[in-house]
Order: C-alpha cells, then sequence, then structure tokens
C-alpha cells in the first residue's frame, strides 16, 4: 500500500504502467494488489472475515461477488476504518439538505449514490485515497497542448475529492442544478479550454452555442456519467470542432478513460474488471457482457472486491494505436437494469433484449428524431418519447413501432404494445440522469 502513499511516484507509476505493461505484468500487478486490499479488508473488518471464512483466497478472481445491497446491509463492519452506517447516514442526509458538499467526516470524504434504482449507498474515501486518485486522473487524461487549463466541471454536487489544485492549474465547479442561463453566464465568463458535462448537458450546451446564445471554444470535451451514444458523440463532435473524450467512473472505482488516439481504455492498475455472459462464462472481446464485475486495487477504506456493477459492455478485439497494452472499451451500452425483456413464442419464457438494438431501432427511424425515450413497462407493452422536427407524427409513429417490433421478432418474442409519444424524455428522479433506454419492472 505504501505506493499509493506518495503523489509524484504514484503519478510515474500511472504513467510507466500505461505505455510499459505487457498482458503479462498487467496481470501480475493485479493478482498482487488485489491479493493485499483482500488481505487488508479480512484483517480489518469483519464482514470480510465472516464473508471469505470458507473461501479459498489464493485465487481472489474466484471469490463470491458483493452488490450495492450486501455492502449497505453490513456497511459498519464493511469499512475498514470503524465508521458506523447509521451515523454516516445521518451525515449525508445532513449535508445533502444543506448542500455543503465540502464538509468531511472524521477526516473522510463521505458522500451519498443514489444510483438509478433509488437506493441508498455511501462512498468513503480516505485523504490517501484521494491523493491517488488525483495522481491517477493526471497522468491518464490526455491534457490538450495548452500552457494554463482553465477547466469547466459540471456536476450536481462537489466534494473535496473534485478539489483538484496541483501545478498551479485552474478548475471551476458549476453545479448542474442551477437554471441553464446561470450555466451560460458563468461558461461565458470563464472560457474554459476543458469542458466537462454528462452528455445531456454537452447537448445543451452544444444547442446555445449554435443558436449563438454562448461562446465558448474548449480545446478538450469530456464526457461522464451517462452512457456517450456514438451518433451524439458525432454531434457533439462537429460543434465543438474536437474530440470527444470520455471518463467511465462510478462509485466503485475510476474505471476507464480516453488515450490522446480517443481509445476508451479500462485503467488496468486501479481497477480489474471482470465481464461475462449469461451462463457465468467469460465474455470475449468483441461480445456484449451480460454482467460487469469490479476490483479496486487500492481502496482500503472500504474495499470494492469482487463488486458486481450490472453495466453492459463491449470490449474492443482490436489494440489501441497508442500501443498501450490496456483494454478498450468499444462501447458502453447501459445498465443491465436497463436490459428489455421479451416473452419467448410457444414457450412464454422471458428473453434479454440488449438496450442497443432498441436504441438503433429508433434513431434509425427518421432522420428528424432530435430525442427519444423508451420504457418498457411490461415485457409486452412499451412506451417511446419523441422529439421531432419537421416530420409528419403518424409515419415517424409507425416507422418507430415496427423497428421495435421487428427486434422482439428477431429474439423470436411475442410483439410488444407500443405507444408514442410526443413529448420530452424524462431523468431519472434519484439519479438526476437521462437514460433513455429504461426497463420499469423487475425480473
Amino acid at each position: 500500500m505504501v505506493e499509493s502513499d506518495s503523489f509524484i511516484k504514484f503519478f510515474l507509476g500511472c504513467k510507466r504502467r500505461f505505455k510499459r505493461y505487457d498482458q503479462e505484468k498487467i496481470r501480475k500487478y493485479q493478482d498482487r494488489k488485489a491479493k493485499e486490499v483482500v488481505d487488508f479488508g479480512i484483517r480489518k473488518a469483519p464482514f470480510f472475515q465472516r464473508y471469505y471464512s470458507d473461501c479459498d483466497l489464493n485465487d481472489v478472481w474466484q471469490l463470491p461477488t458483493v452488490n450495492k445491497k450486501i455492502m449497505m446491509d453490513n456497511l459498519s463492519d464493511y469499512n475498514t476504518v470503524g465508521l458506523q452506517k447509521e451515523k454516516l447516514i445521518d451525515f449525508v442526509e445532513r449535508i445533502e439538505k444543506e448542500k455543503n458538499y465540502d464538509e468531511r467526516y472524521q477526516g473522510y470524504n463521505v458522500a451519498m449514490s443514489s444510483g438509478t434504482s433509488g437506493s441508498k449507498g455511501i462512498v468513503i474515501t480516505s485523504p490517501r485515497e484521494e491523493k491517488y486518485l488525483q495522481a491517477a486522473f493526471f497522468a491518464r487524461f490526455s491534457f490538450p497542448f495548452i500552457l494554463r487549463i482553465k477547466w469547466a466541471f459540471l456536476l450536481r454536487v462537489t466534494t473535496p475529492a473534485f478539489q483538484v489544485s496541483k501545478f498551479g492549474q485552474k478548475l471551476t465547479h458549476i453545479s448542474l442544478q442551477l437554471p441553464l442561463e446561470t450555466i451560460r453566464e458563468r461558461l461565458q465568463e470563464f472560457q474554459p479550454n476543458i469542458l466537462s458535462a454528462p452528455p445531456s448537458m454537452l447537448k445543451i450546451i452544444a444547442k446555445e452555442m449554435n443558436e449563438s446564445n454562448l461562446q465558448i471554444k474548449p480545446k478538450r470535451v469530456v464526457s461522464y456519467a451517462e452512457v456517450l451514444e456514438p451518433e451524439l458523440k458525432e454531434e457533439l463532435e462537429e460543434v465543438f470542432d474536437t474530440s470527444i473524450h470520455q471518463i467511465y467512473q462510478c462509485s466503485e472505482g475510476a474505471i476507464g478513460m480516453t488515450c490522446k488516439k480517443g481509445s476508451l481504455h479500462i485503467n488496468e492498475d486501479l481497477v480489474k474488471l471482470q465481464l461475462y455472459n449469461k451462463d457465468g462464462s467469460t465474455t470475449e472481446p468483441g461480445e456484449t457482457c451480460f454482467k460487469s464485475v469490479v476490483t479496486d486495487l487500492h481502496k482500503t477504506s472500504q474495499p470494492i472486491i469482487r463488486f458486481e456493477l450490472n453495466d453492459i459492455i463491449r470490449l474492443s478485439s482490436e489494440r489501441c494505436c497508442c500501443d498501450s497494452s490496456f483494454r478498450v472499451i468499444e462501447q458502453i451500452m447501459g445498465r443491465a437494469d436497463d436490459l428489455f425483456w421479451g416473452v419467448r413464442k410457444g414457450t412464454g419464457e422471458l428473453q434479454y433484449i440488449f438496450p442497443d438494438y432498441i436504441r438503433r431501432a429508433i434513431i434509425t427511424s427518421n432522420e428528424t428524431i432530435e430525442e427519444y425515450q423508451a420504457v418498457q413497462k411490461t415485457p409486452t407493452k412499451v412506451t417511446v418519447r419523441l422529439v421531432i422536427t419537421n416530420s409528419p407524427k403518424e409515419e415517424v409513429s409507425s416507422k418507430v413501432s415496427e423497428n421495435i417490433t421487428d427486434v422482439f421478432l428477431s429474439y423470436n418474442c411475442e410483439e410488444p404494445d407500443i405507444e408514442i409519444r410526443y413529448e420530452r424524455p424524462v431523468k431519472n428522479p434519484h439519479s438526476k440522469k437521462l437514460i433513455r433506454i429504461v426497463r420499469d419492472f423487475n425480473v
């Protein structure tokens, strides 16, 4: 664990590993660091002592998985720094109410993660962990060639972990909860050369720029928090006249970041990401996974060991031209919670349908579709929200319904009842994120 205690040492280590580690070195590094985290968890947390009592600790990657519910049910015994669940919940509820996100709890950065389901999660980050995350970020992020960085980060909330002030560079936070007019004014005044925001917000900013309501010219634009769909990525790159980079980060770890060549690499020296098919076999590159599991290789205050993410991911089968051996994420397609399910003809069994097929069915229906959202109410009922321009609604509705029906039929599933509404998409009430493909029932 000593490696993480020095900002400079970890910064240089991140640089070296990304450029020089081959697959064998990556594997050995991950095995060693994961074993250290597991050993630490067993020594310091009663939960892990119980959970792994009958397990073979020689193979970390076969240990039983943990999910958010298990972690929260056992949080007092799960964390290694002696913090009590009830007091942590009281703390995060108070700072949410007061919007005082800079306050720490007993020296730790403690935040609430609601996620898309609305179930509360607690994220504990130590000062040491903040330091290594910042070092990794500066080492891995592809900064544009400019002397002075002016970075505008649009966030729902700010926390001490985001207070990055290194090398004299300037970072400003703009709350997503502010009115659009205020956000526009602050961006106009600040004139960022790096802009980070969720894709839905980047689209709004791009529209403001197109309508000459906002004059900024960032040299780097970064998407995070929501799924960046390929079509929107192209649209944003045209407006901003620069490539769109991505940060793939969640409460459970800093999973991926875009390299200078534009590929989204897994941070193989920060996390171990395992992808699985429905039958439990390993998902091969080029194929879409059914389940994802992450292990944070450095976090010890709240160990993330074989933690179920539910993100649906497809890895690239090609190595990046930047020549790093770190794996490349071809596409983040959403969450397993948002898989559509159809009823198979003849058997009546439920059949999963990947959200990317539903997305493509909608966007290829008509070129005037500006916004969309598909919500599956039951295995046989789908509601689609659409915003269109200059097209007959009857024609668009017919084609969208036909395309979605074709997807269900291609899976040998019964035709769904499809309702088309001409209204704007609705953000998730808990996470405040825009999720375009939504399943509104449990399987």
